[in-house]
């Protein structure tokens, strides 16, 4: 991702943190922009995922999942607009559509940036 794209995603007033978690191997971390679409399109992304949980940037939880289907979604209202946009791409009537995502190592490796150019003034 460019500097320029992660700047303008890490501008997002809301933004979601992803944990996939591989059936081997590592913890991959993601940073998107909090949308329904956007949850469903990052689940089915990471469909063979063991689990994804989604957080917002305090960390607290957005929904979690089992393989690429919600497990909880401790908000209610949220849920059915999430699967408006998964169930049919589950059902595989819509292909995942592509979207701004960052890994964490890029939003870490930005904000480093960041503070060097503050830091050199």
């Amino acid at each position: 991702m460019t500097n320029e794209a992660l700047s303008e995603l890490l501008g997002k007033e809301k933004l979601v943190r992803g944990y996939v978690y591989p059936y081997e191997g590592c913890r991959s971390e993601y940073w998107f922009e909090h949308s329904p679409s956007n949850i469903a399109n990052f689940i089915m992304r990471h469909e063979d995922a063991r689990e994804i949980i989604l957080t917002d940037v305090l960390d607290r939880k957005i929904l979690n999942t089992i393989g690429n289907f919600i497990d909880r979604c401790p908000d209610q209202e949220l849920l059915p607009q999430i699967l408006e946009h998964l169930i049919p791409m589950q059902m595989g009537e819509k292909e995942p559509q592509e979207f701004p995502v960052a890994t964490d190592a890029e939003v870490e490796a930005w904000y480093e940036a960041q503070n060097e150019m503050e830091i050199s003034m």
